[in-house]
C-alpha cells in the first residue's frame, strides 16, 4: 500500500509572466489598432474597386489581440495569447510584400516591429509557469 503525498493547492497569485504577457499583448495591439483607425478613416473599408479585404483584418487584429490578453488576465487559457499572434503576421507579412513591391519601399523591416510584442507576449504566455497557473484555475461544476 502506498500513499502519495497530498499535492500542494494551484498557486492563486498571477505569475509576473502572465502579467507581462497580457501587458505585451495590449501594448502591441496599439499600433496594429492605429493602423485599422487610419484605414477605416481613409476609407480603406471600400476601396474604388469594391471592398478590400484585407482591411478587415487590420480591425480584427487587435481586437484579438486584446480579447486574447483579456482571456489570460481572466486566467481562462493561455492559447488564445498564443494564437492571436497569427493575425498580426498575415498583416506585418502583407504590409512587407506590398512595401517590398513599391520603388520607395524604404525599409522593409520597420514594418516587422508590429511582431515584438506581440511574439513576446506569446512566448510568455505558453512558458510553462503560465500554462500551470492557467490549467490550476478552479472549475466550478454544478
Amino acid at each position: 500500500m502506498t500513499t502519495s503525498a497530498p499535492s500542494a493547492p494551484p498557486d492563486a497569485r498571477m505569475p509576473p509572466p502572465a502579467v507581462l504577457a497580457a501587458a505585451l499583448g495590449m501594448i502591441g495591439a496599439i499600433p496594429t489598432g492605429f493602423l485599422a483607425l487610419m484605414a477605416v478613416a481613409l476609407g480603406g473599408l471600400s476601396a474604388d474597386a469594391g471592398p478590400d479585404p484585407w482591411t478587415y483584418l487590420l480591425v480584427v487584429a487587435p481586437l484579438v489581440q486584446v480579447c486574447a490578453a483579456i482571456w489570460l488576465l481572466a486566467r481562462r487559457g493561455w492559447l488564445p495569447t498564443v494564437l492571436a499572434v497569427v493575425p498580426v503576421a498575415l498583416l506585418a507579412g502583407a504590409v512587407v510584400w506590398a512595401a517590398t513591391g513599391t520603388e520607395d519601399a524604404g525599409n522593409p523591416g520597420l514594418p516587422l516591429l508590429l511582431l515584438v510584442a506581440p511574439v513576446l507576449a506569446a512566448v510568455l504566455a505558453a512558458t510553462p509557469r503560465v500554462r500551470r497557473w492557467v490549467a490550476g484555475r478552479q472549475r466550478h461544476t454544478r
